[in-house]
């Protein structure tokens, strides 16, 4: 009926909505799947999304088509990819069967037989570059010129296989985490044995569900640096926002918003960081004042975690004028809250934008974090994601496949932009 190489049995249920539905069951040997309608309808919105001629364009673009033909095919792993997501508490096999089962017109001559040890293998041959491509080419399409775009710089722990791989790539280490609080506990967690975390750090477009930039690293810090290290000019567009919280200002990071012509607020301190004081220069009437930040740690490396942290108050020492102030000139605005020991540092130094307008701003961008990368992988799979990699290169092809599903299911739930699918090139119509 369907050419698919599985058992195929059609059993008939009631009670879906009232009504009645048929079931499909596939079955693979001793693998019991049914491919239950809202399965088949998450496949397919994920083909919708991301058409074949497009997955096989990414394959072929990063030279990962197999020399001959074979039983997992690489355009069948780079769904296979994004499927774990749909059914995180599947097995490989599992996970197989429904998509196969789910889309038999485009996999109708797989076999019947695929041991979790091929798929590994065949997820090993596709590697991480397509996914990359896959993302980018989201970030690509989706972007709409000449509207406001405001970025949240995102930083997500997961937890990896313990293996020797991993552990040798994703160790804690603290100049990956940074100095602050944050770092410490969770290099005093992975030093006792609980956990082996890896960590996404993702400049993320909240309202239209996509990643601009990403890294996957053994902390924090260590995928700011890779996302500064490979930083396009031209990715943010002119005129962007971007909002980030971390215990010291990421200067290297400031440093390549700046030149790209981004406006940046940054929430530092309050959170246990000791940071240093930032000097006043100039203060304001609204409150908040000039300062800088030092000429001395925002070169990327290691020494990116150098940042800047939360002043003592406002009464820090006064520093030279603004006018003649070395490093890098910002605005503070000190949290009115009695309980907040947190300031905001921001590029917005022109006085006509209140202090009150740039906290509200903040506070604004800070609730669209809620339909985040964090916020989206907590719904999948609750405030600890344990992926199922036990390699690092798929450890990162999981996490990148993550973000492109982030965008389906987001771009599903609140569409942001009318095109019927992704295109095969950034700008091309629709496949």
């Amino acid at each position: 009926m369907f050419g698919f190489c599985g058992l195929l049995e059609a059993v008939r249920r009631d009670a879906f909505f009232g009504g009645n539905f048929w079931l499909v069951t596939f079955r693979y040997p001793d693998i019991p799947v049914e491919i239950a309608l809202p399965d088949r309808l998450a496949l397919r919105m994920l083909v919708r999304t991301f058409r074949p001629e497009l997955m096989d364009r990414l394959v072929d673009r990063a030279e990962r088509r197999e020399r001959r033909r074979r039983l997992l095919p690489a355009q069948l792993m780079m769904y296979f990819a994004l499927a774990m997501w749909l059914f995180g508490t599947s097995s490989y096999e599992e996970v197989l069967a429904k998509l196969t089962g789910g889309l038999p017109e485009l996999f109708d001559d797989v076999g019947n037989v695929a041991t979790a040890a091929a798929i590994a293998r065949a997820r090993m041959r596709l590697g991480v570059e397509p996914l990359k491509g896959l993302c980018a080419h989201v970030a690509a399409s989706a972007a709409q010129p000449g509207a406001e775009r405001v970025f949240v710089l995102e930083s997500v722990a997961m937890e990896a296989p313990d293996t020797p791989a991993n552990r040798g790539a994703y160790e804690a280490f603290g100049a990956a985490y940074g100095e602050g609080a944050a770092g410490r506990q969770v290099v005093e967690r992975t030093a006792r044995g609980r956990a082996l975390d890896v960590w996404l750090v993702s400049l993320t477009e909240c309202r239209l569900r996509l990643s601009a930039a990403a890294a996957v690293a053994a902390g924090p810090q260590a995928g700011i640096d890779s996302i500064v290290a490979d930083w396009q000019h031209d990715l943010l567009g002119a005129g962007a926002l971007v909002v980030g919280e971390q215990d010291a200002v990421p200067l290297a990071m400031w440093d390549v918003l700046a030149a790209a012509g981004a406006q940046q607020i940054w929430r530092v301190g309050g959170r246990g960081g000791a940071g240093r004081v930032l000097p006043v220069l100039r203060e304001l009437p609204d409150g908040s004042y000039l300062s800088v930040l030092p000429q001395d740690g925002g070169t990327g490396g290691t020494g990116a975690t150098d940042g800047v942290g939360a002043p003592e108050g406002t009464g820090g020492q006064v520093g030279q004028s603004a006018e003649g102030a070395a490093g890098r000139l910002v605005r503070v605005v000190p949290c009115r809250s009695a309980a907040e020991t947190a300031v905001l540092v921001t590029s917005f130094l022109d006085e006509a934008v209140t202090a009150a307008e740039i906290a509200a701003r903040h506070r604004n961008v800070a609730e669209m974090c809620r339909s985040g990368v964090g916020a989206f992988v907590a719904q999948l799979a609750g405030m600890r994601v344990a992926l199922r990699s036990k390699s690092p290169e798929l450890v990162q092809q999981e996490i990148y496949a993550m973000l492109c599903m982030y965008h389906v299911v987001g771009h599903l739930m609140t569409p942001a932009y009318s095109a019927d699918g992704i295109a095969a090139e950034a700008g091309d119509a629709v496949l």
